[in-house]
C-alpha cells in the first residue's frame, strides 16, 4: 500500500464500495461469504461480507443476506459510475466449520446464493476460493481487481 492507500474495515453483514486506491478489507470469514464486484475500467468495486443466503420479506439488514445485500451494493455501484454491462465478481468464504451432516451446510448455501446472485445479475465470476473447512481474511483493491486471502491455514491467494 502506499501512504495514500486507506483500508476500509468491512464488518459482518455489511459491505462497502470504493472508487479510489482503498482497500476493503474484511475478516472473520467461516461460513460466510465474501462477493466482490468490480468494474476494472472504472476503478470502482465492493465487497460484501454476507452471513446467510436469502433475506426474507420485509429484512432490517441487508448486508446480512447474499440476495438483499448484493442488490444494495450493486446499486451503490453503479451509483458510483460503475458499468452495469461491465461487472467481475469473484468469491471467497463458505466455509463447513462445524461437522453437521444435516441438510446442506450453510457455508455451501452461501456460495451457491451468490453465484445464483451474479448470475441473474449477468455478473461474470472470474474466480472463487470457496468451501473447506478454514477460515480467511479478504483485502480487495477496486483498482486492480487483485482480492488477497488470508486462511486461517497460513496459505495466502490472491485470485
Amino acid at each position: 500500500m502506499t501512504a495514500d492507500t486507506s483500508t476500509v474495515r468491512v464488518g459482518v453483514a455489511d459491505w462497502r464500495v470504493a472508487d479510489d486506491d482503498s482497500i476493503l478489507v474484511t475478516s472473520g470469514l467461516g461460513s460466510c461469504v465474501a462477493v466482490v464486484v468490480y468494474d476494472p475500467d472504472a476503478g470502482i468495486g465492493g465487497l460484501l461480507h454476507a452471513m446467510l443466503p436469502e433475506a426474507p420479506a420485509p429484512v432490517d439488514t441487508p448486508a446480512k443476506y447474499v440476495d438483499s445485500g448484493f442488490d444494495e451494493m450493486r446499486e451503490a455501484l453503479s451509483g458510483l459510475g460503475a458499468d452495469p454491462e461491465n461487472l467481475s465478481g469473484k468469491l471467497a468464504g463458505g466455509s463447513s466449520m462445524l461437522d453437521i451432516s444435516v441438510g446442506d451446510a450453510i457455508g455451501d448455501r452461501n456460495v451457491a446464493a451468490a453465484e445464483r446472485a451474479l448470475a441473474d445479475a449477468d455478473v461474470d465470476l472470474v474466480a472463487a476460493e470457496t468451501g473447506g473447512n478454514n477460515g480467511r481474511s479478504v483485502s480487495f483493491s477496486p483498482t486492480s481487481g487483485d482480492v488477497t486471502i488470508d486462511r486461517v491455514d497460513s496459505e495466502v491467494q490472491v485470485i
